[in-house]
């Protein structure tokens, strides 16, 4: 039943713009699934599904390809607050609790200059292949700000 419910929430996310917990359980409804709203919760963190852009999108480990620059661009908008650069290394701030999301996005972008990162509560550290890569991947970052 679990993983029935797991499939219905990744495929109604994917397919609808769900902009609220209620959504989901109305769409889970309507596939004669029950659920409570302190397990729905949990499936949210499980499946890795966070709020960008006021929509709730999957920031899963699909290949990068399926990754929109769009969806990127939601999810920097929408958590990143702020970047920085010391030599190779790049911090990126987000809001409280966020930076796993933005680090993975970011990871999964495929960008040839992005070696890779580490991600706290708040803070990422992130490799970039050189100085010189480290003031470009801020500059398109800030773009996508």
């Amino acid at each position: 039943m679990r993983r029935h419910r797991h499939n219905a929430i990744l495929e109604l996310v994917r397919s609808r713009e769900i902009t609220s917990q209620e959504d989901l359980m109305r769409g889970l409804k309507a596939r004669d699934i029950s659920v409570s709203q302190s397990t729905l919760s949990r499936d949210i963190q499980e499946l890795r599904i966070a709020k960008a852009g006021g929509v709730y999108t999957v920031v899963d480990a699909e290949p990068a390809v399926q990754h929109s620059e769009g969806s990127l661009a939601r999810i920097i908008r929408e958590f990143m607050v702020d970047v920085d650069v010391a030599q190779n290394i790049l911090v990126v701030k987000t809001g409280p609790g966020h930076a796993s999301t933005v680090s993975q996005a970011l990871d999964e972008a495929g960008w040839p200059e992005w070696v890779g990162s580490i991600a706290g509560e708040n803070t990422i550290f992130a490799v970039a292949r050189s100085a010189k890569d480290a003031k470009k991947l801020e500059g398109r970052l800030r773009k996508l700000l």
